[in-house]
């Protein structure tokens, strides 16, 4: 792979709400540690922007490194400096003041591109003039992270990320937490601090604790589908994860049915995300990755309501010929875009889930058939040495009632163990009784399996429509984006092209009737769901009676031999009590 900056990356379709999560993930952690490296070195670099972010293959991941160091300068002895350098975008407001600074203004200045490779947008105000910029930004409070004008025309600031983009839950929370210290409009707070501790910036340790987790992905199949993802460390077992869960969803651990994407179930002292770093080294294998979370005891899941349009997108769908700005039609049609990709996206985990549920159905499925085999094998050979046994204490009975008759040796005490034995050998009738009624609703439970392995639902595959809708959504914005890169987004003769969101606006419509077409689809699914989940639970509920009928069985077999040795024992006394009588 060439060189690439990270500018034209964000420029690409499918950033345009901001950058994958791990991705944003492996910028971080790199240039980070390019900053550090450049400030243990009394190094200030002062032009921290996208277009100085370049992307490098190495090995099996990519590599972002920090380049053109011509602003860069090297801290005086009194650590401050005075000149104005940069680009004016990502400038620390110091430095558009022209007032003394030092090595936070590179603080600022990567807390402004990681805001923007996350959302896909600078965080305050990105297209306003700068003197207007500096007077609106200036009167932000110390944890605010963004400011943004509302429908109003008012600037509206927020302590959060924006919505959409592709950060999780949980590391949302933690990358707020990091960028109100990255975006402190005081130089001599920004960044938390020395740590006494570690004498390091705070910035530093907060970011290195966010890079140590790994995010497990939890898609809740069951009910409302719910992704979340969860931090975990190398040391946690899926045990842990599992309290974790319990305390987000409220379902107990005992209740939780947890399914890998290969169907097969995870031990409790296993790895809470094994070999989860592949996720961010091959951004192709990510869905492999996914846990799916049922609930036991609740074989129906509910369909998911369907998410509305952002309102930036009802706003074009609603006035489609409506001019907008060029920034505001940007981020319209990113959400656009978004919303597309998320109806696609979910579309696809639903089958994912169906299918890991599926497999699992089939892995159980084969383990239930093997002791359903085993038990009917096993109950034959001991009905058949129950006959055989039976027939030969029929004999030995009849023999010894002869020969003590005619006043040859008896005893009541064996002859009593010998009835005894009768009694015990009819109780296996009782567990045949219990074999066949387990048999047949063994059958009944693999007629149902053997029906959905055939249903054609058992092989839905993306939906093509919504995948179509996606990539003509992304193509639109890419246009979008080419025309606009010479300062105005369209000009008049292009009105019918690009100064309306007719196109993007069918897109949009398109997909949503789409999704609304495919819920029948959608309603089918969770329906074939539904019933590998009821199949999943009977299973779950007759494999421990199957594998108690085979104790029992072999238990049975056991005692028979006994039967068999107590029955031999005793004929050998009475010979060896005959012979001495002789």
């Amino acid at each position: 792979m060439g060189v690439e900056t990270t500018s034209p990356v964000l420029s690409k379709p499918e950033n345009c709400c901001g950058m994958k999560e791990y991705d944003v993930r492996y910028l971080v952690q790199d240039i980070a540690a390019a900053i550090e490296y450049l400030h243990g070195n009394r190094i200030i670099h002062r032009d921290l922007k996208p277009e100085n972010i370049v992307l490098h293959q190495f090995d099996d991941r990519i590599v972002y490194k920090l380049i053109d160091l011509g602003y860069a300068k090297e801290l005086d002895q009194g650590s401050v400096c005075t000149s104005f350098v940069g680009t004016l975008q990502y400038l620390a407001p110091e430095l558009f003041a022209s007032q003394r600074y030092q090595c936070t203004v590179d603080y600022w200045s990567f807390g402004t591109v990681v805001f923007e490779c996350i959302v896909g947008y600078r965080p305050f105000l990105p297209n306003v003039p700068p003197v207007r910029w500096h007077k609106e930004v200036s009167t932000k409070s110390p944890d605010d992270i963004t400011a943004q004008f509302d429908s109003k025309g008012e600037v509206k600031f927020s302590k959060r990320l924006l919505s959409p983009n592709h950060l999780s839950r949980t590391l949302k929370g933690y990358f707020e937490h990091w960028l109100r210290l990255m975006l402190r409009w005081d130089p001599n707070q920004r960044g938390g601090g020395i740590v006494p501790e570690t004498n390091r910036p705070k910035c530093f340790n907060v970011l290195e604790h966010i890079l140590a987790l790994k995010l497990s992905n939890a898609n809740r199949s069951c009910f409302p589908m719910l992704d979340s993802q969860y931090p975990v460390t190398e040391q946690h077992t899926m045990l842990d994860l599992q309290r974790i869960i319990e305390q987000e969803t409220r379902i107990p651990i005992n209740e939780q049915d947890i399914l890998l994407a290969s169907g097969s179930c995870p031990t409790p002292t296993g790895p809470a995300s094994p070999r989860v770093g592949l996720k961010y080294q091959y951004p192709n294998i990510e869905e492999e990755w996914v846990v799916f979370l049922f609930r036991k005891m609740e074989p129906f899941p509910i369909p998911r309501k369907p998410k509305q349009l952002p309102p930036l997108v009802q706003l074009i769908v609603k006035q489609p010929t409506t001019l907008l700005p060029g920034n505001e039609q940007r981020k319209a049609w990113a959400h656009a875009v978004y919303f597309c990709q998320e109806q696609n996206t979910e579309y696809k985990r639903l089958i994912l889930g169906q299918r890991a549920a599926m497999l699992n159905l089939l892995r159980t499925n084969s383990q239930f058939l093997k002791l359903k085999s085993k038990m009917s094998s096993d109950i034959g050979q001991l009905l058949a040495q129950k006959d055989h046994f039976k027939q030969s204490l029929d004999f030995d009975v009849a023999q010894y009632k002869e020969q003590a008759q005619s006043g040859g040796i008896s005893s009541a005490r064996m002859y009593a163990k010998w009835m005894k034995t009768y009694e015990d050998i009819e109780t296996f009738t009782e567990l045949k009784d219990r074999v066949n009624r387990l048999d047949q609703h063994c059958t009944a439970l693999q007629t149902k399996i053997v029906e959905l392995q055939r249903s054609p639902f058992a092989r839905m595959k993306q939906n093509d429509a919504l995948v179509e809708s996606q990539e003509m959504a992304r193509n639109l914005y890419q246009e979008l984006i080419t025309s606009s890169r010479g300062g105005i987004v369209c000009v008049a003769e292009n009105r019918n092209n690009l100064l309306d969101h007719t196109k993007m606006v069918h897109e949009v419509v398109k997909c949503a009737l789409q999704r609304d077409k495919s819920d029948k689809s959608v309603i089918v699914l969770y329906t074939h769901l539904g019933k590998i989940s009821a199949c999943r639970y009977e299973l779950q509920k007759i494999i421990p009676d199957l594998e108690k009928c085979c104790e029992e069985i072999e238990a049975a077999s056991r005692q028979l031999i006994t039967h068999q040795q107590h029955r031999q024992q005793a004929i050998w006394k009475m010979l060896k009590l005959a012979v001495r009588l002789l």
